[in-house]
């Protein structure tokens, strides 16, 4: 590791102009080629040998000699799986390559080469370290527009500085991109938590939380994914008819048996993990990023509710089928806040007197006009079943006010009467809930707020992540936990 460090040090001295390179690039191909065999899977630190290729990279005439991306890859691929390095080594690395070749193979062949370590691990056929793995997932999402919204800990691996905004691209979203429907299965897996949670291989000198570490990578691949799905409803392909095919395709009333049932479920999660990852983007970037997230078009609030609907006409019925479908209730309203939320920052992103504005405004009251009848519904089956969805509908409400929802001041007076429903007086504790609800007075929207409620929307967002990832993690373990 000593000799890395010299000639490390040695090459960031010498000046690019003249010189043999075309002699030392050829040893240099012969040196990196020899290397991998010469590391134990115990080496700590790879720094060195990045900032070698670095310089490598910036020599004059390189594309001459492509054959040295290889050894260069794989010293890559050897540093992601036994070694910690900085994220902003590794997009150098692929800037730099970007630059120094013409060739489209030759300028992906290093960022391929991360990503493919990516999707391994997102496969569960490799097990990385933690913090590699959560910089790859910031990798890619930084180059597609984002930025991963950082736990405590895992803000001190990203560094500061890092505007999505200014973020030069390193190729990485182009190459996940031929990857998407990986990491639509990544999301859409009930177990994929409980799989990351066992397949940890720590030795992270932060030691990420094994409770937060699979929820933290669903929304980043969400994210991307949200992002990707935006992108191509520019273009004449639009993803979400490809990946959610039955997005606009919600089963009928006729059809409404424990398939459907179990099918909705997946669907509704899904669905989340999408919105959660939109809406993280806009708070995350202020709402100035040079994309606006939009992976689930407005126009498909009608089907969304449908959706819904299979879950609350169901619930009474399939909910004792197993954890999975008791749980659906808690997905059932997770999914309205993430959408409500949605629609309002659609609404917000708009001037006030524009046609998307009015259209996203509409739409919110449409959608609860929809559901309530639903909730409706199921609190008439029993008291116990009203109990449960009281407290949902209550920690909804409380949600929406947390996030100074625009529209809840006007939900409200629809709302409050479902809670008495069933009880003409609300247990103690409810009420006091409520009368705190019934208090509040909304926010008016002014651009000095607007930073602020993005602070306080990712707050909301992070813990949702994380009840989320609870809810799933309990769901693929069949244990019957659950808190509201």
């Amino acid at each position: 590791m000593v000799l890395l460090h010299n000639i490390a040090t040695y090459m960031e001295s010498l000046p690019l102009e003249g010189g043999p390179w075309n002699v030392i690039l050829s040893l240099f191909d012969v040196f990196f080629r020899a290397l991998p065999g010469m590391l134990s899977a115990d080496v700590s630190d790879m720094a060195d040998a990045f900032r070698i290729i670095a310089c490598v990279l910036k020599i004059p005439g390189l594309s001459q000699q492509k054959s040295i991306l290889e050894p260069f890859s794989k010293i890559i691929s050897f540093t992601i799986q036994n070694c910690p390095f900085k994220l902003g080594h590794l997009m150098d690395l692929c800037l730099l390559c970007n630059r120094a070749f013409t060739k489209e193979r030759d300028r992906l062949l290093l960022p391929r080469a991360a990503i493919f370590e990516l999707v391994q691990a997102l496969k569960f056929k490799n097990v990385l370290p933690d913090e590699n793995l959560i910089l790859l997932v910031q990798l890619v999402v930084l180059d597609a527009g984002g930025t991963l919204n950082p736990t405590n800990i895992a803000s001190d691996l990203f560094g500061t500085g890092y505007d999505p905004n200014s973020v030069i691209s390193t190729n990485a979203a182009d190459s996940m991109k031929h990857h998407l429907a990986d990491c639509i299965e990544f999301i859409s897996d009930l177990h994929t938590i409980s799989k990351v949670k066992s397949n940890m291989k720590g030795g992270s000198s932060v030691a990420l939380n094994e409770d937060t570490l699979g929820g933290l990578m669903k929304a980043g691949i969400a994210q991307y994914v949200a992002l990707e799905f935006t992108r191509s409803s520019t273009r004449d392909f639009r993803a979400h008819t490809r990946y959610l095919p039955w997005l606009y395709h919600p089963p009928s009333s006729i059809q409404q048996g424990p398939k459907e049932f179990t099918d909705c479920i997946a669907h509704i999660r899904m669905l989340s993990w999408l919105l959660l990852g939109s809406l993280t983007h806009s708070a995350m970037t202020q709402s100035q990023s040079s994309i606006l997230c939009q992976p689930i078009p407005i126009d498909a609030s009608s089907h969304i509710v449908d959706h819904v609907l299979v879950i609350l006409g169901g619930f009474a019925e399939q909910s004792k089928q197993s954890v999975l479908h008791m749980s659906s209730l808690f997905h059932t309203f997770i999914l309205c806040q993430l959408w409500t939320m949605y629609c309002e920052q659609m609404a917000l992103m708009n001037p006030p007197q524009s046609e998307a504005h009015a259209i996203a405004s509409v739409t919110i009251l449409d959608f609860w006009g929809r559901i309530t009848p639903g909730v409706l519904q199921l609190l008439s089956h029993s008291k116990v079943l009203a109990e449960m969805v009281n407290l949902h509908f209550l920690s909804l409400i409380e949600a929406l006010q947390e996030c100074n929802s625009t529209v809840l001041s006007k939900l409200f007076p629809m709302w409050a009467p479902v809670l008495h429903c069933y009880h003409s007086q609300l247990p103690g504790q409810m009420q006091v809930r409520l009368q705190n609800c019934q208090n509040w007075i909304p926010p008016v929207q002014t651009k000095e707020e607007l930073a602020y409620n993005s602070t306080v929307l990712l707050q909301w967002l992070k813990r949702l992540q994380f009840k989320m990832g609870q809810i799933e993690m309990q769901s693929s373990a069949a244990t019957q936990f659950y808190t509201v």
